[in-house]
């Protein structure tokens, strides 16, 4: 019986919304990023989406505005300050279609420019 519930879990996690890429990747190494894309593996809610660029205490630096819309794949926003050289997070929350809520955390560095 707990084969079958562990299956049924991982089934259903199958069916909601994940992260596919981002700009910055996660562990880049970038210049002081003109904007933050993420795009994800089916349509999120656009006007539940949020994202900040934080330290690593988190402390924000930038509270990223995205632009409201219609369900997309791909979201993002501006980022209006430069950076910076240092490590940076990017932390960002959506939902899916189904309303299933979900947030993650992206570590990058600034370099300095040359």
């Amino acid at each position: 019986m707990h084969s079958l519930l562990t299956i049924a879990v991982a089934i259903a996690s199958l069916f909601h919304t994940a992260l596919k890429s981002s700009i910055p990747a996660k562990g880049s190494s970038v210049a002081s990023p003109t904007a933050v894309s993420l795009t994800f593996t089916e349509a999120v809610n656009v006007k539940l989406t949020t994202i900040a660029i934080t330290k690593p205490d988190s402390s924000v630096v930038e509270a990223l505005v995205v632009p409201t819309g219609p369900p997309a794949a791909t979201v993002g926003g501006k980022v209006t300050k430069a950076l910076a050289p240092g490590k940076y997070l990017v932390k960002w929350k959506t939902a899916s279609d189904d309303g299933h809520v979900v947030r993650g955390v992206i570590p990058f560095t600034v370099t300095a420019p040359h």
